[in-house]
């Protein structure tokens, strides 16, 4: 086997990775990305390449990361990633603030800069308290699962 071979094979996998994700049978999929259901089927099996057009509406369409695609690297969607960051948090009224936070975290230097400029003095400054914080709320947490 060689190695487009084996890069054929592991694109297929990721492509039938992500139409499994987003949770559409073989021949919707196909229809979506513009391409017949024997196309998508020989894709998937890794007896062919996928060609622009279908990569092109499978990121366009569904936001999936084309170098996810390609080389198996990074989040597999795109624009999800301070949603999953936030996940399930606690973070009641400061939810939105971080959310903004995060999204002006991702996108400018400046901010990237300045706050962590910040957060470096202030760990130093306040290191023990931190984690003195930590443990106290991690015990409560475990008391509040054994009752």
């Amino acid at each position: 086997m060689t190695e487009k071979d084996t890069l054929l094979i592991d694109i297929g996998l990721r492509m039938q990775s992500i139409r499994k994700r987003l949770g559409f049978k073989q021949h919707n999929f196909a229809g979506e990305l513009g391409i017949s259901p024997a196309s998508l089927s020989e894709i998937e099996a890794g007896r062919a390449k996928p060609m622009f057009d279908t990569i092109f509406n499978l990121t366009k369409k569904f936001n999936v990361n084309v170098y996810y695609l390609l080389h198996g690297q990074g989040e597999m969607f795109f624009g999800d990633d301070v949603e999953r960051s936030i996940g399930t948090g606690k973070f009641g009224e400061y939810t939105e603030w971080l959310r903004k936070f995060l999204n002006y975290f991702r996108e400018s230097e400046m901010v990237r800069y300045s706050m962590m400029s910040y957060f470096k003095r202030y760990l130093l400054e306040n290191d023990k308290l931190i984690d003195k914080d930590i443990n106290s709320n991690k015990k409560t947490i475990e008391e509040e699962n054994h009752e």
